[in-house]
This record gives C-alpha cells, structure tokens and sequence, in this order.
C-alpha cells in the first residue's frame, strides 16, 4: 500500500502523542482481502456515525467538547485527533474489504456534550466504553469464525482500536477524578 506524506506525518504525530497507546501498531493492511472470512458490513457501525460508539461520532464530540470547555480542550482534542486515525484506518479496511465508505449523513446536533466540562466527561466515558464493547463484540465474532490472513490482521486492527479506546477511558478518568475535587 502506498502512503502518501500526509499519512506518514499523521501516522508519526498521532503515535507518539500522549492519547495513543504507542505499545500497539496499527497492523499493515496490505493482505486484507474481500471474502476471506471478515464482513466489511461489520465494521460499518464503527465508521458511518450512525451509533454513539462510531469514530465519527466520537470525532465530533470531543471536538465540538474542545470548543465548548476550555478546562479540558487540550484533552478533548488531542484524543479527537487519535479517532480521526481511527476513522482513517477503519475507512482504508473497509475498503480493502471490498465494501463502501459511503458518505454518511451525519448530522452533529444530536450529539449530546454535557452542560459543563464535568458532564461532558462522562459522557466521554460513556461513549468510550460503548466503543470499547462493539470491538469486543467485534473480536468475539472473528474469534469465532476460521482463521484467515484477514481474520488475524482484523484482529491486530481491532487490539489497535481497543487499547487506544482503554487509554482514552482512563484519561477521561483521571480529569474527572480532578475536576471533581
């Protein structure tokens, strides 16, 4: 897969930023292959912005969050940046699976950001841990099916997605914990 400049400058930025979880790579999606055990349709859900756990939906979020409450937009943003690579990530495997990354028709008014920066945190939490548990669903569902080369690197895509959500989770946390002294 070729990569063009902006991606490798992402790719660099956003792993070594602190809302990453740099012990996990993104897996290489060069053997990803349509019709080799892994539905793209099941990732759909994660991409579209149709759900309160998709990256897009996260993405606006935490930036419209950003906007609204100086006291944690540095938090906000900076994970805010890590679901964009998310989002990225999950369209380019969507893709290789042969399936559509459509234009969804998101609209950001129905996402709820709290009335203050405490609210808006554990609203964060909420959508972290609703993330967390569609990919364990995910991880459940390819478990369970014969193990292929897409299956594995789904796998090491979706540990990927998860370890970056768990982090995300406890730095929302922890600013809560702090604001709430």
């Amino acid at each position: 897969m070729i990569k063009n400049s902006f991606d490798k400058l992402t790719d660099g930025l956003v792993d070594v930023i602190k809302y990453s979880n740099s012990d996990y790579d993104y897996p290489d999606l060069e053997n990803v292959k349509p019709d080799d055990g892994v539905i793209a349709e099941w990732f759909y859900s994660a991409f579209d912005g149709s759900t309160n756990f998709s990256e897009l939906t996260a993405i606006n979020l935490y930036t419209l969050q950003e906007i609204k409450y100086e006291e944690i937009g540095e938090l906000m943003l900076g994970i805010a940046l890590v679901e964009m690579k998310h989002y990225a990530k999950l369209g380019d495997f969507i893709k290789k699976l042969g399936g559509e990354t459509k234009y969804s028709k998101f609209n950001s008014s129905s996402v709820k950001i709290g009335g203050n920066a405490i609210e808006a945190l554990k609203i964060a939490i909420e959508s972290e841990s609703a993330t967390i548990d569609n990919y364990n669903k995910l991880v459940d569902k390819i478990s369970n099916i014969p193990e292929t080369s897409t299956s594995k690197i789904s796998l090491k895509l979706l540990t990927k997605l998860i370890n970056d959500e768990v982090l995300h989770k406890q730095l929302l946390n922890d600013r809560l914990k702090n604001l709430e002294k």
